[in-house]
């Protein structure tokens, strides 16, 4: 049930919640993410995070991922 009401919750929120793995391939996206973003879920799923990351910024995306992956 918990498990239900949070992606619930996620669903119908306004804010673009987008969850990736630790090497950066989008797994989850909602309706908010598409509103703010203008992808489609089937567009965004499965591909890198830095399709929404400005170009001069993959370097900093790059770091936060790898401090992720480091815990």
């Amino acid at each position: 049930i918990a498990k239900a009401r949070l992606a619930a919750i996620v669903n119908s929120s306004d804010d673009a919640i987008v969850g990736k793995t630790l090497d950066g391939t989008i797994t989850s996206w909602n309706d908010g993410a598409t509103r703010l973003f203008g992808y489609a879920a089937s567009e965004a799923l499965g591909r890198h995070i830095t399709l929404l990351i400005p170009d001069d910024r993959h370097d900093e995306e790059r770091q936060i991922l790898a401090s992720m992956r480091r815990g």
